[in-house]
């Protein structure tokens, strides 16, 4: 498990994001057990700088608290498991303080892309073309 990625693919923009069993465990195990996941990428409401997909009526385990932060940096994906808003997934492609109407929130950061490189162009096409398809799948 150790060796695991997820990997992400929109359009042609594909990522590699390794998967961070000894900090979030729980919440790599219930992510994996979602896949292959597709949707639409959106940008944040109220988080900053980063796109996110909705996992409203997607079964997933419960999942405590765990590497959680209210702040991310580009690259480093988080799961929110839903206590106080929606469970979702977000993708920073620059700074994120992780937020709802309620306010700020505590979520997992359970993978970080390793290559940083289009990750700013996934943030630009959701800005000015709108949503954007996304699968998450592992290899």
């Amino acid at each position: 498990m150790k060796n695991q990625y997820l990997h992400i693919k929109s359009k042609e923009l594909n990522f590699k994001a390794k998967l961070l069993w000894k900090e979030a465990p729980k919440t790599c195990n219930a992510i994996l057990k979602t896949l292959p996941l597709t949707g639409k990428l959106m940008q944040t409401r109220w988080s900053g700088f980063g796109v996110w997909i909705e996992l409203g009526e997607v079964e997933i385990d419960e999942v405590p608290f765990e590497n959680n932060t209210i702040y991310l940096a580009k690259g480093e994906i988080m799961f929110y498991p839903g206590f106080e808003s929606m469970k979702e997934i977000v993708i920073p492609y620059d700074k994120v303080a992780f937020a709802s109407k309620a306010g700020l929130h505590p979520a997992n950061h359970f993978a970080t892309i390793e290559d940083l490189t289009d990750v700013s162009e996934l943030g630009r096409r959701v800005i000015e073309e709108g949503l954007q398809p996304v699968i998450f799948d592992v290899k």
